[in-house]
């Protein structure tokens, strides 16, 4: 069946039967960096600020407290932090409703699922971000487990968003593959002691990817 092919397919990649698989969201299962730039940049634009995309690039992957307490600071910004992201939340959400799956996302998250494997969801974004997102992939019931920026403390490249999706799908760490996109959350997912999986995008293009396999698309997972 297509969806043991798809299982044998990650697990020749990784060279091992994994517990379960995380997929970061922004970049990964959507390309939804393009609406983030332009809600924070809506943000600041209000305040007479211009959002670089150097200076964008160099948030992706924290969470979005983190990332407005980095821009207060750069920017001179005398707003508090949950108003900047009251605002960017409002701005943001209308965007995310037309949403695409990046390529081989869907066929990816279906064929791990319907072969048995868990699956979760670490996202830096905020939850109600998160949601939308899933909603317009169609993808709101594929994951066993969801955690969102706002679900933890401290957000990647710490490794608590990883380990408590882990937790929740009751898998042990090492046991764990994370597909993700930004040196952040690469960071985040080593640190947490999992198997890591870096998608190089055009955002994250000029980065340096620390991970144990680099791709260039998730069509790759079930191509070999």
């Amino acid at each position: 069946m297509i969806f043991d092919v798809v299982r044998r397919s990650l697990e020749h990649v990784v060279g091992f039967r994994p517990d379960a698989v995380i997929f970061d969201m922004d970049g990964v299962l959507a390309d939804t960096e393009p609406s983030n730039e332009q809600a924070m940049a809506t943000v600041l634009n209000r305040r007479g600020r211009v959002l670089s995309n150097r200076e964008y690039g160099a948030l992706i992957g924290q969470s979005n407290d983190e990332s407005w307490a980095w821009l207060i600071d750069r920017f001179g910004l005398t707003d508090e932090t949950a108003q900047l992201q009251s605002e960017y939340v409002n701005a943001v959400l209308p965007l995310l409703g037309t949403i695409r799956p990046g390529p081989g996302a869907i066929p990816l998250v279906e064929g791990l699922r319907a072969a048995g494997v868990r699956l979760a969801v670490a996202s830096s974004s905020p939850r109600a971000a998160v949601e939308a997102v899933l909603g317009a992939l169609g993808l709101s019931e594929a994951f066993e487990a969801v955690v969102s920026g706002e679900d933890v403390v401290a957000g990647k490249p710490a490794p608590d968003i990883f380990l408590r999706a882990a937790a929740e799908l009751r898998a042990s760490p090492g046991q764990c593959v994370v597909i993700e996109d930004s040196p952040h959350g690469l960071d985040g997912a080593r640190r947490a002691g999992m198997y890591t999986i870096a998608l190089r995008t055009r955002y994250t293009a000029g980065m340096e990817l620390r991970a144990d396999v680099i791709i260039e698309s998730l069509e790759a997972l079930a191509a070999v």
